[in-house]
């Protein structure tokens, strides 16, 4: 009871409790502002539509004689407040500011949504997910080999059977549409989670990159205890749910014949006569699933990225850190040995004399100084002094130009009767833009739209290096077509 009152009391204390707590009004804005198919919204376009939502309810108040529900605020002051009590993050996408519901907000709007709708929870669908996962579990655990291949061959009788009822036309009807559609609800459902799963793994991420900055700063932990505490505590994420579920995906990603596999389920599940039965919403959110998904994940490989430059930061600071110490440590020993007393060693004859240290050997060479004899040393030249024609810009790639991409793409597939390989794609690129930079934004073009790469041919690209020279490049051939792009579209 201590144990859960503690994760009570700290739940208490954080911004999803808080939220539970707060008016209705402040629940209502977030669940319309924010959906599935919209997770950002830029800072001025949520406080325009923030503050007319505020008009509209001081207008409604005023109406009925009543107190301001949201009292006097702008627009801007409440969503600074929402930020600053962790139901909103503000973040940099693209170049511009950006608001973002927290992994407690997501998780809360969640909870408050199934608890006002009215569809059931309890499904057909769901009891034979239920029914299925328990069977495949207890299948797999099973330490009887002998068992879990009688029920692999049960299983296999069972499907030789629908298929001969299916051929015999025994058996011609699917699901209804009423099961067809709860079924796809529940796939909604079980996919309304991972995004407040991949929020809490950002955040957690985030968190490591701010403690370990923290630690360059002060100073606190050497650099061996300092990296041990980072491992494991990616460790203990990478073990979590969250991290589970990162590294599926991350599976996922890298296997293009699954996406291809899902996308299309995606297409003909859409196609469907039962899917007329999902509101507006519900459709978007299964056709922009991948691509949602893909986002979250490309969020946490670039804060996977800068960890690992902190850390490499972190690393090479502490070297320099400890060579300043060294460099210190021996200049005050230096000074320490020139403070020491100085005393001249005596021979055992009597002392000569003491001429500004210098040993004489007759008195010939003593001689007088006659200062205007100097000879003063030779002027130092002027520094040289560099104008704008000394100073060159380094040559560097220019940026890939999407826009001028895509309209290679479309010129090709016209030219190509609606298929077209790499090389036509990349000849109708302007010659300034057929540059390294552009090859790899091709490359990520065809992969974006799910074109599968042929690493059995490979498709010689010629393209204009800084200096001005000419190179090859080698990739995995590929075709495009309409269809998939439309199909992707």
């Amino acid at each position: 009871m201590l144990t859960r009152l503690a994760e009570l009391e700290a739940l208490h204390r954080g911004p999803a409790w808080a939220l539970t707590r707060s008016a209705p009004w402040t629940i209502a804005a977030l669940q319309t502002a924010f959906s599935r198919n919209r997770p950002q919204v830029e800072l001025e376009a949520f406080h325009d539509e923030l503050g007319a939502f505020l008009e509209d309810l001081r207008s409604r108040d005023a109406a009925a004689g009543q107190t301001p529900t949201a009292g006097a605020a702008t627009a801007r002051a409440v969503a600074d407040d929402w930020t600053r009590r962790r139901f909103l993050t503000r973040r940099a996408q693209g170049g511009r500011i950006v608001y973002e519901l927290t992994e407690a907000t997501a998780r809360v709007l969640a909870f408050l949504e199934s608890l006002s709708s009215d569809r059931s929870t309890l499904t057909g669908s769901r009891l034979g997910t239920l029914l299925g996962d328990v069977e495949k579990l207890a299948r797999e655990t099973n330490p009887d080999t002998s068992a879990r291949i009688e029920a692999l061959e049960a299983e296999i009788e069972e499907r030789r059977e629908l298929v001969r009822q299916l051929r015999a036309g025994e058996q011609t009807g699917g699901l209804d549409s009423d099961t067809a559609l709860e079924a796809a609800e529940n796939i909604l459902d079980l996919a309304a989670g991972l995004p407040a799963d991949f929020k809490r793994m950002r955040a957690t991420l985030e968190d490591s990159v701010g403690q370990l900055r923290n630690q360059i700063i002060e100073e606190s932990l050497t650099k061996g205890a300092t990296m041990a505490q980072v491992l494991e505590a990616d460790r203990r994420l990478r073990a979590s749910s969250e991290g589970r579920t990162f590294r599926s995906f991350t599976a996922f990603l890298e296997d293009p014949e699954q996406q291809l596999r899902f996308r299309s389920a995606i297409a003909e599940v859409l196609s469907r006569d039962f899917a007329d039965g999902l509101g507006h919403e519900e459709r978007e959110t299964l056709r922009h699933l991948v691509i949602e998904l893909r986002e979250s994940h490309s969020q946490i490989q670039r804060i996977y990225g800068k960890l690992s430059e902190s850390l490499n930061t972190y690393v090479q600071s502490d070297d320099y850190r400890q060579s300043v110490r060294l460099r210190d440590a021996v200049r005050r020993a230096e000074q320490a040995v020139r403070r020491l007393p100085y005393a001249r060693e005596e021979s055992g004859f009597a002392p000569g004399p003491e001429l500004f240290g210098a040993e004489f050997e007759s008195l010939s060479m003593v001689k007088l100084f006659d200062p205007d004899e100097l000879a003063p040393p030779p002027r130092l030249a002027e520094p040289i002094s560099f104008g704008g024609q000394e100073r060159a810009r380094s040559a560097r790639t220019a940026k890939a130009r999407a826009a001028t991409l895509r309209q290679a793409v479309a010129v090709a597939l016209e030219a190509g009767g609606g298929e077209a390989g790499i090389s036509e794609v990349w000849e109708q690129m302007p010659p300034e833009e057929q540059h390294i930079n552009s090859i790899r934004a091709l490359l990520g073009h065809l992969l974006h739209e799910g074109v599968r790469l042929d690493r059995s041919g490979w498709a010689a690209l010629d393209f204009a290096q800084v200096d001005g020279t000419r190179r090859t490049a080698y990739v995995p051939d590929a075709t495009i077509t309409r269809a998939s792009r439309e199909e992707e579209n």
